[in-house]
């Protein structure tokens, strides 16, 4: 490579991170991206919930939570690597190999994730935000991603230099996810009770063109469906849409995702009764 130093190369805009998100029309499509991470992670329990924010784009975050092996401090810094997967292998058995799906995903749900994880002795935290990067006019992508010791939570950091990119890094954290204090930022480390685990939490969800949030979290609380408008715009074509609940339920189609059940599913703190696939297959009825 040393010999193409004077050569340019190509940057990443943050502009792609929206562009990116493009690929996923379907909001249950890119959910399941996130689903998918866990599964891959041997997460034996996921649960997916919001939490009220009335103070953020869409009215709530929307959590993912596991239980799955969780990530390193080198582990998690691999993950911004777009296009680049420590899962891919010729004999791995593992969905996601093109590391797209978490930035893809998470940025077709809302402007903004971060992420928590606990491995071995540390615990780490990757925040990916569009408001971010629009609010400071950067054409970069800028991941803020400090770790600390599990035990004493203190720093990941031995060098002046290592000490005063963690205290940045946090205090981008605290300025623009809707953890404002450490203490807040540490309790959602709390929140995986398990020695390893990850939990994601997107927000300043995409809402509506009439800035109606995308996703009803009020008509059944212990599901997350499409607006009505939502999954009318998305189907407006399709006239059988009223009678595929997997159109319609992320508990639905969370129950039908994989064809082997082997992860536990949770949607708003309620267990989902998964199915194989091949039994529940059908033929469409048309409403006339």
């Amino acid at each position: 490579m040393s010999k193409y130093l004077e050569l340019s190369r190509a940057k990443l805009s943050f502009e792609y991170l929206h562009t990116n998100s493009t690929t996923h029309e379907f909001l249950f499509g890119a959910l399941a991206e996130l689903l998918d991470n866990s599964r891959d992670a041997a997460a034996t329990k996921v649960n997916i919930y919001t939490v009220r924010r009335d103070d953020l784009r869409g009215s709530c975050m929307l959590c993912f939570l596991d239980d799955g092996d969780g990530m390193e401090p080198d582990e998690i810094a691999s993950v911004m690597k777009f296009g680049s997967s420590c899962k891919k292998s010729g004999e791995s058995n593992m969905i996601g190999q093109y590391g797209n799906g978490l930035k893809s995903g998470s940025m077709r749900i809302g402007k903004d994730f971060i992420l928590f994880t606990k491995k071995e002795s540390n615990m780490s935290c990757l925040m990916l935000s569009r408001t971010f990067h629009e609010t400071e006019n950067l054409q970069e992508v800028i991941v803020p991603m400090p770790s600390w010791n599990r035990q004493s939570r203190l720093p990941l950091a031995s060098t002046d230099t290592e000490r005063s990119k963690h205290s940045m890094e946090v205090e981008l954290i605290l300025k623009y996810s809707p953890f404002n204090t450490k203490v807040e930022l540490f309790q959602q480390f709390d929140l995986i009770d398990s020695d390893t685990g990850t939990l994601v939490i997107s927000y300043n969800l995409k809402t509506l063109d009439n800035g109606e949030p995308e996703i009803d979290i009020d008509t059944d609380p212990t599901d997350i469906l499409l607006t009505q408008m939502e999954y009318e715009r998305e189907y407006e074509d399709e006239r059988e849409h009223f009678t595929i609940p997997e159109k319609k339920s992320f508990r639905a189609y969370t129950a039908v995702l994989y064809q082997e059940p082997r992860m536990r599913i949770y949607i708003q703190h309620k267990k989902v009764r998964t199915k194989r696939l091949e039994t529940t297959l059908y033929l469409p009825k048309y409403v006339w």
